[in-house]
């Protein structure tokens, strides 16, 4: 693995960052190939410019005031950088939205190969930006954030392995969905993981809609990449609980 030298804290930190990964949906991205991508965790930081400061200003925000907020960035941001593996990578990405001056920062991880693949099968859909299956993932991310609600909603569909017409239907809803009125009906298909069997690695189905193949086949695949890792863990875990994720990680990729 490169990336920087960090200190102890940061190590502790960056080892936090993969073990949550690990025992949550991202184990489809990190030891499968399910999902070409996964959400780690959330930031929500006071770092964005609020309302009433004009977009031409040079100072959007008192830099002094947030000092502690723009250092857990920074320590974040070290973290992230620091965990790479092979066809790995891990992303520190800044919602385009924000409220009351706080701006929801994501950390997601991607496997180049699944991405790629993912781009592929897709190139009609992904073209239309120019992205070749071979575009850096950190690009298509940055670009996708900042696009339209709809385009928004099925680049992230396929980038978080959804079946396509569990896309479909996540773009539909969200078309239909008026403001101050409830959500469009739906069901939810519930992927086991490692912290929980539900909640996790989940998304909508049309709330009169069974199960398709796709749906079975995609669970059935996962089975067993949840069983492996349940067996590595134990291995890896440390008299205080904590996890040696990133030897866990390295061992099972050779």
């Amino acid at each position: 693995m490169g990336g920087p030298t960090l200190s102890a804290a940061d190590e502790r930190l960056a080892d936090s960052l993969l073990t949550l990964a690990l025992d949550n949906e991202a184990l489809y991205t990190l030891l499968g190939d399910l999902k070409p991508m996964s959400s780690v965790t959330t930031l929500y930081l006071p770092v964005a410019r609020p309302d009433s400061v004009p977009a031409t200003r040079h100072r959007a925000f008192d830099a002094t005031q947030q000092q502690a907020a723009l250092a857990r960035l920074a320590r974040y941001q070290r973290a992230v950088d620091a965990l790479h593996f092979p066809d790995l990578s891990f992303v520190l990405l800044p919602f385009r939205m924000a409220d009351h001056g706080k701006r929801a920062m994501q950390i997601n991880v991607y496997r180049h190969s699944g991405v790629r693949k993912m781009i592929a099968a897709n190139q009609e859909f992904f073209g239309q930006w120019g992205f070749a299956p071979e575009v850096a993932p950190s690009v298509l991310l940055a670009t996708i954030e900042y696009e339209e609600r709809p385009l928004r909603y099925r680049a992230y569909g396929y980038l978080f392995g959804y079946p396509r017409a569990a896309v479909d239907f996540f773009v539909m809803a969200g078309e239909q969905q008026q403001p101050g009125k409830g959500i469009v009906p739906r069901r939810f298909f519930q992927i086991p993981v490692h912290s929980a069997r539900e909640g996790h690695f989940v998304y909508a189905l049309p709330k009169d809609q069974s199960p398709s193949d796709a749906d079975s086949a995609l669970y059935h695949r996962a089975v067993p990449v949840l069983e492996r890792y349940r067996q590595l863990r134990p291995r890896y875990q440390r008299a205080d609980g904590s996890l040696r994720a990133r030897e866990l990680l390295l061992d099972a990729s050779r």
